[in-house]
């Protein structure tokens, strides 16, 4: 019998807090430091590698309403019209079902993101005043609804100075509070 991955997570912990660590002379505080550093991300990988796909399928649906969102309010010269037509070709190109793996719906999301970079850098060179002004409200819109999921995916780690105004990682994953196609179709 395979071991699943939260035991194999918590096998790697128990052996760096009970073996690697107590090992660590007391003058090396930098390896004290980076292998508490590693024991917080092995606890914090324990408690999100369940939820990593719909993380990144969310994440992924978020970018795509934006990118959507974006190339239906482009206007503007060459260099927009361009970015809004690579867009318009990556959007077609979208698998109809998303694949089944982390890597490749994060790398999915990713080439979205890149795109809606460079139809951001051509709206500024050459896209119409109405457009910049759509487009920055419809990004501010979306960072903060994917800023709020990022800062929920972390909070595990405590650095988050309102990390009790997060919400749970499943409220978060659920609830069309974070998701950005959500807010497009409000509006």
């Amino acid at each position: 019998m395979l071991p699943d991955i939260s035991n194999r997570i918590n096998n790697l912990s128990k052996a760096l807090e009970t073996v690697i660590m107590p090992a660590i002379p007391t003058d090396n505080s930098f390896a004290a430091e980076q292998a508490a550093l590693m024991l917080g991300h092995l606890k914090m990988l324990d408690q999100q590698w369940d939820f990593a796909y719909l993380y990144e399928k969310g994440s992924f649906d978020n970018v795509l309403a934006l990118a959507t969102r974006l190339q239906q309010l482009a206007m503007g010269g060459t260099e927009s019209k361009g970015a809004e037509a690579q867009i318009g070709a990556l959007l077609a190109s979208l698998p109809e079902i998303l694949p089944l793996t982390v890597n490749t719906v994060n790398d999915l999301t990713k080439s979205l993101g890149a795109a809606v970079d460079k139809l951001i850098a051509a709206a500024y060179k050459d896209g119409s005043a109405e457009f910049k002004v759509a487009m920055l409200n419809s990004v501010l819109d979306y960072n903060h609804i994917q800023c709020t999921r990022e800062r929920t995916w972390f909070k595990a780690n405590n650095l988050d100075p309102d990390v009790r105004d997060l919400p749970s990682m499943d409220e978060m994953l659920s609830s069309e509070k974070f998701s950005y196609f959500a807010a497009c179709d409000a509006s």
